[in-house]
């Protein structure tokens, strides 16, 4: 079954990570909505297939790893849910063979895997 994000939930996710990014990387609105945008995007895409992600570990540290959320449900015993109070992306590192985060202001980039 396709999940699909809920707009009134993600209209309200999407202004408070805008407001933590700008926030915390003293970036513009406009910066801040490209990040969110693509957060967004990327996690709609994990939910049903890999993707390569490039971001910024919290000690300053490039990283590019691939990453799904396929398996989340099975895993975790409930639905992927986005909420508010969410200041990360969680994803499974197939690197790693773990399930790993990053920062949602930390994201540089992500490419579908096909």
């Amino acid at each position: 079954m396709r999940q699909k994000i809920k707009k009134g939930k993600l209209e309200a996710c999407k202004l408070v990570w805008k407001k933590r990014i700008t926030a915390e990387k003293g970036i513009s609105d406009k910066c801040a909505e490209r990040i969110v945008q693509e957060c967004i995007k990327l996690i709609e895409h994990m939910l049903y297939g890999n993707a390569m992600i490039a971001f910024h570990k919290q000690d300053g540290t490039f990283c590019l790893e691939r990453g799904t959320l396929v398996g989340y449900e099975k895993f975790f015993h409930r639905e992927f849910n986005i909420t508010a109070q969410q200041e990360s992306i969680i994803y499974w590192s197939e690197e790693q063979k773990g399930w790993r985060r990053f920062m949602i202001g930390n994201l540089m980039e992500w490419k579908a895997i096909v």
